[in-house]
C-alpha cells in the first residue's frame, strides 16, 4: 500500500495541485489579442471579399451585440469580454486596419463600459456583402477567429449557375504566386552559421518563379528583395494580381537537431469552426462547396509538390526526409482566395541541412522539384 501511494497517489496528487493552481491564476487573467491579419481583393471572382482574422492568448468568449440596419447599411457588433490589446505592435496593425479605404469598415478597440473588452465592428453595404465568423487553433496554444465579408454578387452568379465552378482558379491556372517566406527585418529561424531562413527562402523562389516562366506561365512574387512584408500585404498582392495558385516557400526550425526533412501544409477546412453567419443555407452550400473544391485542389497539389521535392533531394542524404503532408491554418493560406499550400524545404536547425540549403546545386533541386509538383497537377 505504501508503495501505490509513494509511486501512484502522491505524484496524481502533486499533477492536480499544479492543474489547479495554473488555472486559478491564469483563469481570471485578461485575454490579450496578439495579432489582427486583414486579407483583401479587389477581384471580382473571389467569393470573399476580405477576411479578417484575430490571434488570441487562449479561449476567448464572444458576445453578438445588436445589429443595426439604416437602408442597406448595416453595422454588425462582436464583444469580447475581458479581452485587451497586447502590444504596439498589435496596436499598429489595427491602426492600419482603421486607415484602411474601401466600400466597407472595421473598427477594433477597448471600452470600459458597459464592460471591458474589445469591440469588433462591422460596417458595409448589406446588399453587397454577407458576414460571417468561424473559430480555430493555431500554434503556440493561441487561439483564432476569423470573420469573413462574402461577395454577395458572386453568390448570386453562382446560385443562378445551380452552382456550377466559375471560379477559373480551381481548373486553369496561368498565374502563380510565389512566396518566399520572411525578408527584411523578419528573418526568420536562424541556422548554422548564421544562415538565415529569409536568404533561403529568396532564392529557391526565385528559381521556381523562373522555372514556371520557362514553362508558360505568368509568376507573381511577394517579394523579389530582401524586403519587410506582412502576411496580409502577401495575399492581397496575390489575390489582386488574379493568381490561380499560391506557394508559399519556408525553412523549417526545431529544438532536437535531428529533425530533418521536407513537410507541406495545405488548409483544411474541418479546422474551423462556424459560429455565426448572415448567408442563407443555399448561399452557405455554395460557400462550403467552392472551399471544399480549393482544399481538395490545395491538397492535390501539396501531394505532388512533396512527393517531387523528395524526390529531387533524396540523393543528397542517407536518412528519410519525407514528413509527409499536414495541415494547418496557416495565414498565407487562410487569406489568398486561390488553391494554396506552404512548404518547408528542410531543417535550417539540423547541421547538414542547413549547408545543404544554402547550396545553389540543392536549392535548384528544391526549386526543380516544386515546379514539377505544380506541372504534374495543373491544366492549360
Amino acid at each position: 500500500m505504501s508503495k501505490i501511494i509513494e509511486h501512484f497517489l502522491v505524484p496524481l496528487f502533486v499533477i492536480v495541485s499544479m492543474l489547479y493552481a495554473f488555472n486559478s491564476f491564469s483563469g481570471d487573467g485578461p485575454v490579450r489579442l496578439h495579432k489582427v491579419y486583414h486579407h483583401t481583393t479587389q477581384s471580382p471572382v473571389h467569393l470573399e471579399r476580405a477576411n479578417l482574422s484575430c490571434y488570441f492568448s487562449g479561449d476567448v468568449q464572444m458576445q453578438e451585440m445588436k445589429h443595426t440596419k439604416q437602408c442597406n447599411a448595416q453595422s454588425c457588433a462582436f464583444f469580447f469580454p475581458k479581452a485587451i490589446i497586447n502590444s504596439d505592435e498589435c496596436q499598429a496593425m489595427i491602426q492600419n486596419l482603421r486607415d484602411y479605404n474601401d466600400s466597407y469598415t472595421i473598427t477594433i478597440e477597448e471600452i470600459t463600459a458597459p464592460a471591458k473588452g474589445i469591440l469588433v465592428v462591422f460596417n458595409f453595404d448589406n446588399a453587397k456583402f454577407a458576414l460571417s465568423y468561424e473559430q480555430f487553433d493555431s500554434i503556440s496554444l493561441q487561439k483564432g477567429v476569423v470573420f469573413r465579408l462574402y461577395n454577395k454578387e458572386l453568390l448570386k452568379k453562382l446560385e443562378q449557375r445551380n452552382n456550377q465552378p466559375v471560379l477559373r482558379t480551381l481548373w486553369h491556372p496561368k498565374c502563380i504566386a510565389i512566396d518566399p517566406g520572411h525578408g527584411g527585418l523578419d528573418c526568420g529561424a536562424t541556422g548554422h552559421g548564421g544562415i538565415q531562413e529569409k536568404d533561403i527562402c529568396l532564392a529557391i523562389g526565385t528559381k521556381v518563379g523562373n522555372l514556371l516562366e520557362q514553362h508558360g506561365f505568368s509568376v507573381v512574387m511577394t517579394r523579389k528583395s530582401d524586403a519587410t512584408v506582412g502576411l496580409d500585404e502577401r495575399t492581397a498582392y496575390a489575390n489582386n494580381n488574379h493568381a490561380d495558385l499560391f506557394v508559399s516557400i519556408h525553412a523549417n526550425w526545431a529544438p532536437n537537431q535531428r529533425a530533418v526533412g521536407v513537410e507541406t501544409f495545405c488548409l483544411k477546412p474541418s479546422l474551423l469552426q462556424r459560429r455565426f453567419s448572415q448567408l442563407s443555407d443555399a448561399q452557405q452550400n455554395v460557400c462550403v462547396n467552392a472551399q471544399q473544391q480549393r482544399a481538395d485542389y490545395s491538397c492535390a497539389l501539396a501531394q505532388a509538390v512533396q512527393r517531387h521535392v523528395c524526390d529531387a533531394v533524396a540523393p543528397f542524404h542517407n536518412e528519410l526526409i519525407d514528413r509527409k503532408v499536414k495541415h494547418s491554418v496557416s495565414q498565407v493560406l487562410l487569406g489568398t482566395q486561390a488553391p494554396a499550400i506552404l512548404v518547408e524545404v528542410g531543417f535550417v536547425s539540423h547541421p547538414k541541412e542547413v549547408l545543404l540549403l544554402n547550396n545553389a546545386e540543392y536549392q535548384n533541386s528544391v526549386a526543380r522539384g516544386i515546379c514539377d509538383g505544380i506541372l504534374s497537377v495543373v491544366t492549360f
